[in-house]
């Protein structure tokens, strides 16, 4: 009888110093909002001519470092960070890290005195648990939201691979990027999308996948937008002018399917080529309505574009909402047949000099197609070899 009181008493000690633990670690609602919102951010991104390219929210994590989702700095060439309810604003020098696949960035700007974030473990989250949020719905800073874990994803959405956390705290668009916190006052989570024909439907990227990509910083990136290249000079229209005029000379001059009299058409016709791409490409970044063409021709494919290939409910017109998808279908068929595009207006140059130019001539529709397509991925293994071209 003493020995099973004794044991109880033990227990009832353990559980008493887990208890006090428990809760000394917790913080108020107010507590919380106050350290929060004096290391979050509202980042204000641009593309390369100065135009807004997406607004998001970020939290500070070390020293100079700012955590927000990749989508918020996807097509951003440049941006800045602004302290919410404060006057400071940081220019972002770049990223030290992105994940595309679970949605993440790590960005640098030049401070060494805002607080950052405490990192908690989003192992350790369970279903009904209380969290909170600070982001910028809607540019709206600093606005601070409750709610709890509605669900854990293991499998994620079609746009964050992996493990998901769904949270029914009140978002909006321009919440992305904030910080989703425990009771503790650490970081669970990252805000990463909502589904628009729900309420309250939001996900959420575990703190774990931000703590993985810390450990991968490397030194600071430029942004380069969408296309995945720097912006161009006219240095590196020069280069690339050389470059794809000796692609398609070796092209048009050595391949058995085109029949050239002489080096000097073969030249010539390399020349003609990388002169009308230099002058399309300078064309296509100076008018607006051609700089929406180019974008889209140099983009990047979606990142969820594999799923959405094998996703029978992403071809149909509730596609914005279905699943989560982020890529419209029109999006999508658009990204398919981009390149296939490109070979296409290539073959028809190709078409047209084989009529114009005496001397040069390819034998059939699909010489003169398989021609393009050397061309074109060529230009494609040049420019993803050398950075800037």
């Amino acid at each position: 009888m003493k020995n099973q009181k004794l044991l109880g008493n033990v227990i009832a000690s353990v559980l008493l110093s887990v208890f006090s633990i428990s809760v000394a670690d917790a913080q108020t609602p107010q507590q919380i909002w106050e350290k929060a919102a004096a290391s979050t951010v509202l980042l204000e991104m641009r593309d390369t001519s100065g135009s807004p390219a997406g607004q998001g929210s970020g939290f500070f994590i070390g020293e100079g470092l700012i955590a927000t989702n990749y989508h918020v700095i996807q097509k951003a060439s440049n941006g800045s960070a602004k302290l919410v309810h404060d006057q400071r604003r940081f220019e972002i020098e770049g990223y030290t890290a992105i994940d595309p696949e679970h949605d993440l960035a790590i960005l640098k700007v030049a401070n060494r005195i805002i607080p950052a974030l405490p990192l908690g473990n989003s192992d350790t989250v369970e279903i009904s648990e209380t969290v909170y949020t600070v982001g910028n719905p809607r540019g709206l800073e600093g606005t601070f939201s409750q709610g709890h874990i509605s669900n854990i994803h293991p499998e994620g959405t079609p746009r964050v691979h992996g493990r998901v956390l769904q949270f029914n705290a009140p978002i909006s668009r321009g919440s992305s990027g904030g910080a989703i916190l425990n009771s503790a006052g650490e970081v669970i989570g990252i805000v990463a999308e909502t589904r628009d024909d729900g309420q309250n439907l939001n996900f959420a990227i575990p703190v774990n996948a931000l703590k993985a990509l810390t450990a991968r910083l490397g030194p600071v990136r430029p942004l380069v937008g969408e296309s995945g290249v720097s912006p161009k000079t006219p240095i590196s229209y020069f280069l690339s002018l050389i470059l794809l005029s000796a692609t398609v000379f070796g092209v048009v001059h050595f391949l058995p399917t085109v029949n050239v009299n002489t080096r000097l058409i073969a030249i010539s016709v390399g020349l003609g080529f990388g002169v009308i791409k230099t002058l399309l490409t300078l064309l296509v970044m100076h008018i607006p309505f051609l700089n929406g063409i180019g974008s889209f021709l140099i983009a990047n494919p979606p990142i969820d574009i594999i799923h959405a290939l094998g996703c029978e409910n992403c071809f149909d017109e509730k596609l914005i909402h279905a699943l989560g998808c982020t890529t419209h279908f029109p999006d999508l068929l658009l990204s398919v047949v981009k390149f296939p595009a490109s070979l296409v207006i290539t073959a028809f140059l190709l078409g047209i000099a084989n009529k114009v130019v005496p001397g040069f001539e390819l034998n059939g529709f699909f010489n003169t197609f398989f021609v393009a397509l050397l061309i074109v991925v060529s230009d494609s293994v040049l420019r993803s070899v050398i950075p800037f071209v």
